[in-house]
């Protein structure tokens, strides 16, 4: 079954929003979808002090609807929006 190192990335609706909350949540939406062991996260700089969110996690490939886990992220209080912002398969 193929694996593939899946990028969400949430937007806040606000600089000021507390990022810690989100990140919290967005874990554990991430690992319900299915992520098969550890996930990171990450914060990238986009203009203005805004930062957005960036959830990595491997996910098998064969029966994963991503979209449905990034409408997850977008409902968690303070999020603008998210999306799948990345995919990258896993060789070996």
């Amino acid at each position: 079954m193929a694996k593939a190192v899946i990028t969400f990335k949430i937007m806040p609706e606000s600089p000021d929003v507390d990022l810690g909350p989100i990140k919290k949540e967005a874990l554990r939406i991430g690992r319900e979808g299915g992520a098969i062991g550890e996930m990171q996260i990450q914060e990238e700089p986009i203009a203005f002090g805004l930062k957005a969110v960036l959830v990595l996690g491997m996910y098998n490939v064969e029966g994963s609807d991503f979209d449905a886990i990034a409408e997850k992220m977008s409902i968690i209080e303070k999020v603008q929006s998210a999306e799948v912002a990345k995919m990258d398969l896993a060789l070996g």
